[in-house]
C-alpha cells in the first residue's frame, strides 16, 4: 500500500505549469496554471483550502512559468504563450506587505515566440532570461527601465546600486574570492612549518635516548 501520511492536498483551477516559493516569505507557495490563473497559498494554513490570493495573470493563454526575484521583495515575473513577460508586485502600497492579489507593473513582448520558461539572474536583481518556441533565448536588462526602477528600485537588498553593471560586481566578487583563497593557502603553508620542526626534534630526542641506553649497558 502507498504511504499517504504527511501529505496535504489542495485543488487548483487547471493543470499546473509551474511552482515557486516566495524567497522572502518562505511559507508562501505560488502555482501557475494552464488556464492563466496564478494562485498563492500560505502552507501553514493549507488545510483551510483557501488561498492567500488568486488572479488571472493571462487571459489569452496559459501561464507557462513564474519566477520570484531573489533580490527584490514582492517582485515576481510570469511568462505566457502569448509571447510576453509580465512583472508583478505583491506589495500593498500602504504598508509594504503582501495583502491581496498582486498588481501588474509592466508587460513586455520578448519577440522569441511563445514563452515556456523564465528565470531571474541569481547575482543581479535586474536581469531576467526567458526562452520561447522560436528556438531563441532572450535577456531583459531592467537596469534602465524607468517603470521597473521607479517601482522596485528602492527594494533591492543586494550591495550593488540599481544602475551598476553586473559585470563590475561579478569581477569584484571574484577578486575578493581569489584574495581569500590565496590568504588561506599562505596560512596553511605557514602552519605546516612548525609541524615539520616538531617531527625533526622528536627524532633527535629518540636518538639521544638510544645513546644513553647503550652507554648504561
Amino acid at each position: 500500500a502507498r504511504n499517504t501520511e504527511n501529505v496535504k492536498r489542495v485543488k487548483i483551477p487547471a493543470d499546473c505549469e509551474s511552482l515557486a516559493w516566495d524567497p522572502f516569505n518562505p511559507q508562501y507557495l505560488t502555482a501557475a496554471s494552464e488556464d492563466g490563473t496564478v494562485t498563492c497559498w500560505d502552507v501553514r494554513k493549507f488545510s483551510d483550502k483557501t488561498p492567500l490570493w488568486s488572479m488571472v495573470a493571462s487571459e489569452y493563454g496559459g501561464v507557462s512559468d513564474l519566477s520570484y526575484n531573489p533580490h527584490v521583495p514582492g517582485m515576481f515575473a510570469t511568462c505566457s504563450v502569448d509571447r510576453t513577460v509580465t512583472l508583478w508586485d505583491t506589495y500593498n502600497a500602504s504598508d509594504n506587505l503582501t495583502s491581496g492579489p498582486p498588481r501588474a507593473r509592466m508587460n513586455k513582448d520578448m519577440r522569441v515566440g511563445k514563452l515556456y520558461t523564465l528565470n531571474f539572474y541569481p547575482s543581479s536583481p535586474w536581469l531576467l532570461g526567458c526562452a520561447g518556441g522560436a528556438k531563441e533565448l532572450a535577456l531583459w536588462d531592467m537596469t534602465r527601465d524607468d517603470v521597473v526602477q521607479k517601482c522596485f528600485g528602492g527594494r533591492a537588498i543586494t550591495g550593488e546600486k540599481a544602475l551598476e553593471p553586473v559585470t563590475d560586481d561579478t569581477k569584484k566578487k571574484q577578486e575578493a574570492f581569489d584574495a581569500m583563497m590565496t590568504a588561506k593557502s599562505d596560512g596553511e603553508n605557514r602552519m605546516e612549518a612548525p609541524k615539520k620542526a616538531t617531527s625533526s626534534s622528536k627524532k633527535k630526542r629518540e636518538k639521544k635516548k638510544k645513546k644513553v641506553h647503550r652507554a648504561g649497558r
